[in-house]
């Protein structure tokens, strides 16, 4: 299981010395428990990346793909607050174990393993895939398509202050916002542009849109660089859309930046974008072949780079740690990760095509026996003269924003005009512009 970052991490410790310089200089604002309780979630993200190519080798693990270089989203987590909802990047392990570590009740360790050997009790998706998700910490998972979970996070933004606007309710607080985290390489994604300028398009009008945009940008994308420069070019200077940025190396920094905009977006609940500038360790997954498309040179240039080395260094030079405690911590951690790994590989797991499409099945059926009994009901009741279908879907529509407050309509043409063909006609004047509104002509975002 060893991996040359993890040798190079116990020696570059070894290496480090306590500072002459004055704790509070070093810490700069942040509290020692903090920066240990941040550590402590980088060092167990980065043991799961480990195990989880362990778990692989003994064909016990069926996912790979890591965090290691990204830990410093630990800190992203650690200035936000439990109830923000978050839609999470695959390698933001690290803000999964933090924002964990603020709601009691979870094994986070636990959860992610569930998900990396495909055992039934993982709780966000039974074992289908490994994915940062659980409904008590308010993480909303994604799927396996780069960037989808965008969209998702404008309308999750949108619909906070929405709910708030309308009096109904909500499953986050009206001063809630919603975080969502993606690389480099998903930006460029026509998902994830979509849902930026959408964002931005509603914040032009002044619509509430509290959502922060979290670019974990590590400069490649499987084995394609990122132009340098790109991200900060692309997003650096938009207007209704405010730019942080930090050195996802330096945890002191990450807090204290994470904060900045994380307190613009709630007081503002205007979008903002907080730019990231990480590195990718291991790979891109455990069967990447990194030398294959980059030098070794290269590869070992950027193990200086750990987030974890450098929050050790903090740790270390601020006097709130020994090297033998910041390698002792990391060794526990490593036997506390490999014990749990042990323990989740006998579970049961999904072990056929109909274990896994199970969800599906039932939800089709359910869907079917809802349509039955419903047009069961219509049959049964005397509505007076036939009507078009144009017709019927207005009726429907127009009983369902009468008897559900909480309903929205909206899309292309569908309130003033009333749709193209009519369909929504006289709604937007039954139920109010702010529960029947049109959007931009972007079907992805809508």
């Amino acid at each position: 299981m060893a991996e040359p970052i993890d040798e190079y991490f116990t020696r570059a410790v070894s290496a480090l010395t306590a500072s002459r310089a004055d704790a509070d200089v070093v810490l700069r604002g942040i509290s020692p428990q903090t920066c240990l309780d941040v550590f402590d979630a980088q060092l167990g993200s980065r043991h799961l990346d480990l195990v989880a190519r362990w778990l692989r080798s003994k064909n016990q693990g069926f996912y790979t793909i890591g965090s290691s270089g990204h830990e410093s989203n630990a800190a992203v987590a650690t200035a936000l607050r439990p109830s923000d909802p978050a839609l999470l990047h695959y390698r933001s392990g690290g803000f999964y174990l933090a924002r964990a570590r603020q709601v009691a009740g979870s094994d986070p360790l636990r959860d992610v393993l569930l998900g990396l050997v495909a055992a039934t009790d993982e709780p966000i998706s039974g074992g289908r895939h490994k994915v940062f998700g659980r409904h008590d910490l308010s993480v909303i998972q994604q799927t396996s398509t780069i960037a989808s979970h965008l969209p998702r996070a404008v309308g999750v933004a949108f619909s906070i202050a929405r709910a708030r606007k309308l009096g109904v309710e909500c499953a986050w607080p009206s001063d809630a916002l919603a975080v969502c985290s993606f690389g480099d390489a998903s930006a460029n994604h026509s998902t994830a542009v979509g849902a930026i300028n959408a964002a931005m398009h509603t914040a032009y009008q002044g619509v509430p849109m509290p959502l922060l945009l979290v670019c974990e940008d590590n400069g490649i994308g499987i084995s394609v660089r990122t132009p340098q420069g790109w991200i900060a070019r692309t997003y650096g200077n938009r207007a209704d859309l405010e730019y942080f940025t930090a050195d996802g190396t330096d945890v002191a920094e990450v807090l204290t930046v994470s904060q900045r905009a994380a307190d613009y977006v709630r007081t503002h609940r205007r979008p903002a974008f907080l730019h990231l500038r990480t590195v990718r360790l291991m790979g891109h997954a455990g069967s990447d072949y990194e030398p294959g498309y980059r030098s070794g040179d290269e590869i070992t240039a950027d193990y200086g780079r750990d987030p974890l080395l450098g929050t050790a260094r903090i740790l270390v030079e601020s006097g709130i740690c020994t090297v033998a405690e910041v390698l002792d911590a990391y060794e526990a951690k490593r036997a506390d990760v490999l014990a749990l790994a042990a323990d989740v590989a006998e579970l049961p797991q999904l072990d056929s095509p109909h274990a896994v499409m199970a969800p599906l099945r039932e939800a089709r059926d359910d869907a079917v026996r809802a349509t039955r009994e419903a047009a069961s009901r219509a049959d049964r009741r005397d509505d007076g003269p036939a009507v078009t279908v144009a017709q019927a879907i207005n009726r429907a529509l127009r009983e369902t924003l009468t008897d559900h407050p909480e309903a929205l309509l909206f899309g292309e043409d569908v309130a003033r005009k009333g749709g193209v063909y009519g369909v929504t006609r006289g709604l937007a004047a039954t139920a109010g512009a702010a529960r029947v509104f049109d959007t931009l002509l972007d079907e992805q975002s809508i």
